[in-house]
């Protein structure tokens, strides 16, 4: 937790005063949770909130953390914590308990490096309070945000102690899930902390249909997008990409636009004066969009960045290449034995399993096609020979065989809940597939039995995988397949219409994918870039908008043919996440879509992309 020395010597506002700000949310400088007196607070967000308090015991200054989901809690009389309501209460204890759990694992990382040292727990209040370090300076992005980016020589400061904390994490079994600059402090003597960790929370969030995953554009990982299995490698492209932002001023560009347009440009091609060459390219190793072609272990990723950071303790053998299977072969005459080749030595040579079991290419891929538009499995990675250069035992992992692999339909029906399609999306598609000939026999907008077997077939013909689950792309590709009204049809002579065939309609010259970031104004506690991904499919326009430290909302608007875009929905307001309602406007126009969307809280606005579909 941070602090930020005070250049005036001036105390805090006294909250009785005037022009005070009084946050009925946080608890108010003086209030005491057991030992500990309230001074300010540091920072609030999506999970609690963090003060700066007093022992009054050891008379010394510490961080105070708080579990307060705003999502799922509120305050009552100025200290209490009770649920928002009964339906939550279950959802609340049982992220309490993860809150704990996660206190526990750091505070038995005591001794390792640059992780945040927990000291004591509080139970009061209703709810759990860990007692942590404060940590006085300031965080990376700020660092980087007043001074520039970090020279060579800063960079090899603060790394290794930083490897050699999360290395400890991770043999304990534990994962951060949420690296970036802001939760990097740096002292006045540029060492780091690494602080909030992130894995209580997205599992609260994963089991609360109240409270939304959150991930920071240009930080997380692919797989944290979806369903994807995460490992050490999920933080190993966090800090890879915070080292990006440490470097060169800036984050890489987002994982998701990657998925769809991988635009990223490697820093080992960049003239970055001062720093080393295999440094640069291990950074853009941890980058590596595929999970499996990242380094799967902190050790691992220690050898390809070399210098001050690789591991003169680490066991060292050379990687086996992978090399494509190939067919069987028609029986040839014997030929003279040949000398043992490198590649044959070193396939008999023991290999020890790495601690961690690698990863496959299995549903958490798969989930990410969904979200993405398919290609990123549909194009195989390279399969070249890895260069016989020395790098650390676990960067080769043994295969996982077949058998061991998720269940890709698992995660493509995970894939397919991302989209929040609605009661009449599933109508529509139903009504369509009947028209090409996939009979789903009704349109009552449930997909079936009978409506999974037609999507798999229609996936099927068209060369896609046939789970039975559509992909962000195949929604709009199916929607314009739908038969348009003929030009030259008389109006004059109805027909009867067939209660399974779809609504005629001309394939929209808006249809398509589309995403990028909004402006907000008005918003004074809304952190952070929001994000919008939308998919036009006709006269509709369905997607979502995410807002950083709240969630994901979902939104229906509509589309007319000239492209104005009009309706109303929901979106979270603020910090607090309480959410307020919408009207918005746009235009479609191109390969562009401007969207504005106003609340009484204020507007977001921006201009999106398309990204094909």
């Amino acid at each position: 937790m941070q602090i930020k020395d005070d250049d005036t010597g001036e105390k805090p506002a006294d909250p009785a005063s005037s022009d005070a700000v009084v946050d009925y949310v946080a608890l108010a400088p003086g209030r005491v949770v057991g030992r500990y007196e309230v001074v300010e607070v540091l920072g609030q967000g999506g999970f609690g909130i963090t003060y700066r308090v007093r022992d009054t015991q050891l008379d010394r200054e510490v961080a105070l953390k708080e579990y307060l989901p705003p999502a799922l809690a509120i305050r009552q009389d100025g200290a209490s914590v009770l649920p928002r309501s009964t339906e939550v209460a279950e959802d609340f204890s049982w992220g309490r308990e993860r809150f704990v759990a996660e206190g526990r694992t750091l505070a038995n990382l005591h001794e390792a490096p640059s992780i945040v040292k927990v000291f004591d727990f509080v139970e009061a209040n209703g709810t759990s309070y860990m007692v942590m370090e404060l940590v006085r300076g300031g965080t990376l992005e700020e660092r980087v945000k007043e001074r520039g980016a970090l020279t060579p020589a800063e960079v090899d400061g603060f790394l290794p102690p930083l490897l050699n904390g999360l290395q400890q994490v991770h043999e304990s079994g534990y994962l951060h899930r949420d690296i970036k600059p802001g939760n990097i402090l740096l002292n006045d003597a540029g060492l780091p902390t690494l602080i909030d960790f992130g894995a209580a929370r997205l599992a609260i969030a994963g089991r609360s249909s109240t409270m939304t995953a959150i991930f920071t554009p240009g930080y997380a990982a692919p797989e944290q997008f979806a369903t994807g299995k995460q490992g050490p490698w999920t933080d190993i492209y966090g800090l890879a990409a915070t080292l990006h932002h440490a470097i060169t001023g800036k984050a890489p560009p987002s994982a998701f636009d990657r998925l769809l347009d991988d635009l990223y440009v490697p820093l080992a091609s960049q003239q970055l004066i001062g720093f080393p060459a295999q440094l640069l390219a291990g950074i853009d190793a941890g980058l590596a969009v595929r999970f499996e072609e990242r380094p799967q272990s902190i050790a691992a990723w220690r050898a390809m960045l070399g210098g001050a950071m690789a591991d003169a303790n680490a066991t060292m053998v050379m990687p086996q290449p992978r090399v494509p299977p190939t067919p069987p072969t028609p029986p040839s005459p014997p030929t003279p034995p040949t000398p043992p080749s490198t590649l044959s030595a070193l396939t008999i040579a023991p290999k020890p399993r790495s601690r961690w079991r690698p990863m496959v290419l299995g549903g958490g891929a798969v989930a990410l096609m969904a979200l993405a538009g398919g290609y990123y499995l549909l194009t195989p990675p390279p399969q070249q020979a890895q260069p016989q250069s020395q790098s650390i035992e676990a960067a080769a992992p043994a295969p996982t065989p077949p058998s061991e692999a998720a269940d890709p339909t698992v995660a493509a029906h995970e894939g397919e809940e991302a989209l929040q399609l609605i009661p009449a999306d599933r109508q529509r598609i139903q009504t369509i597939l009947t028209s090409l000939g996939y009979d789903t026999r009704g349109s009552d907008g449930t997909f079936g039995q009978r409506s999974r077997e037609m999507i798999a077939a229609w996936q099927k013909a068209r060369g896609h995988a046939a789970t039975g689950y559509l992909t962000a792309a195949q929604v709009p590709a199916l929607l314009r397949e739908a038969p348009s009204v003929p030009a030259a049809a008389s109006s004059s002579s109805p027909r009867p219409q067939n209660p399974m065939s779809p609504t005629p309609r001309q394939v929209g010259a808006h249809d398509g994918v589309y995403g990028g970031g909004l402006s907000t104004t008005g918003f004074a506690e809304l952190p952070g870039v929001v994000t919008a991904e939308l998919s036009i499919a006709g006269g509709q326009l369905i997607g979502r908008i995410t807002q950083p430290g709240c969630g994901t909302s979902a939104v229906s608007l509509t589309v007319s043919s000239n492209g104005d875009i009009a309706g109303s929905g929901r979106v979270y307001e603020g910090q607090d996440c309480s959410t307020g309602g919408f009207t918005a406007t746009g235009k479609a126009t191109g390969d562009r879509v401007t969207l504005e969307l106003r609340t009484t809280a204020g507007t977001m606005r921006g201009s999106l992309g398309r990204r094909g579909g």
